[in-house]
């Protein structure tokens, strides 16, 4: 079985490293990380993910365009929003553009390992270490 590839997508640097170490020892994967919507699109032309891990607001790019992009461009990859937005519209708007789930911030990092791992199950790709 291939190792799971994730791109994170978080513009708060603390965070987004966080998130990659406790994935790191939690999961046999593959991580790329990106600071902006710019970077995760370039990274999406030159990778094909299983999961993006994706902020909403950010600047520029927003995580919003990203999902329409990958609707019509990456539809195989899946994406879960974690983000400070904590609203059931715009929950259920960026659900219905196609993210998988959406995670308000702040939440426990336990939360967003669980969600990951029944995404890459849903895909056969979990790999717990």
């Amino acid at each position: 079985m291939d190792k799971p590839k994730i791109l994170i997508v978080e513009d708060n640097d603390a965070l987004r490293s966080t998130l990659k170490e406790i994935l790191a020892l939690t999961l046999e994967c593959g991580i790329t990380e990106a600071a902006n919507g710019r970077l995760a699109i370039e990274s999406l032309n030159k990778d094909k993910f299983d999961l993006v891990i994706l902020d909403i607001k950010m600047p520029g790019i927003s995580g919003a365009d990203i999902i329409k992009k990958k609707k019509e461009l990456y539809p195989d990859t899946d994406i879960l929003v974690v983000s400070a937005w904590d609203s059931q519209s715009i929950a259920s708007e960026i659900l219905e553009e196609g993210a998988f789930d959406y995670i308000p911030k702040p939440s426990n990092f336990n939360v967003i390992c669980e969600k990951v791992a029944e995404i890459l199950k849903k895909k056969n790709k979990y790999l717990p270490i």
